[in-house]
């Protein structure tokens, strides 16, 4: 898949590139990345693993707006084998959550529009749940 550099620079997500995008709507963008990095550091042993070991199954990660659409990052997250420990573990990225479905500056906007406005108005505008919304939230409530 051929490179999108431009794309990739305006995305500024660090140690990520863009493979491609589709256009799903008027307000809806997906966009394909992935990482750049070389190895990733074993959860067990804490030792720099290059061994990749498969993909796990592709996400949709919601990120901040582009274009004036929704943007949803695609993304395969690789999987790796540590060499020292033989412990197969999945590839973490510093600009999201392993558990959430948001990249961390998506939550972080969220979480500040929450601080001034309604969070019923925020849900609607994003198409997101009043409960997501509170959820984020209260999840950034107590990192800062």
């Amino acid at each position: 898949m051929p490179e999108h550099s431009l794309l990739t620079q305006l995305l500024e997500l660090p140690n990520v590139r863009v493979i491609d995008y589709d256009l799903i709507s008027r307000e809806c963008l997906h966009v394909t990345i992935e990482s750049t990095l070389a190895a990733a550091v074993c959860p067990n042993c804490h030792q720099l693993s290059q061994a990749t070991h498969g993909h796990a199954e592709q996400q949709l990660i919601r990120d901040l707006a582009i274009w004036q659409r929704r943007c949803w990052l695609r993304y395969r997250p690789r999987r790796f084998q540590c060499a020292n420990c033989q412990t197969t573990f999945g590839e973490r990225v510093v600009w999201r959550e392993a558990e959430f479905v948001y990249t961390q500056r998506y939550e972080r906007a969220v979480y500040e529009r929450a601080r001034r406005e309604p969070i019923r108005q925020i849900a609607q505008q994003e198409q997101l749940s009043e409960e997501i919304v509170h959820g984020i939230f209260a999840r950034w409530a107590k990192k800062t």
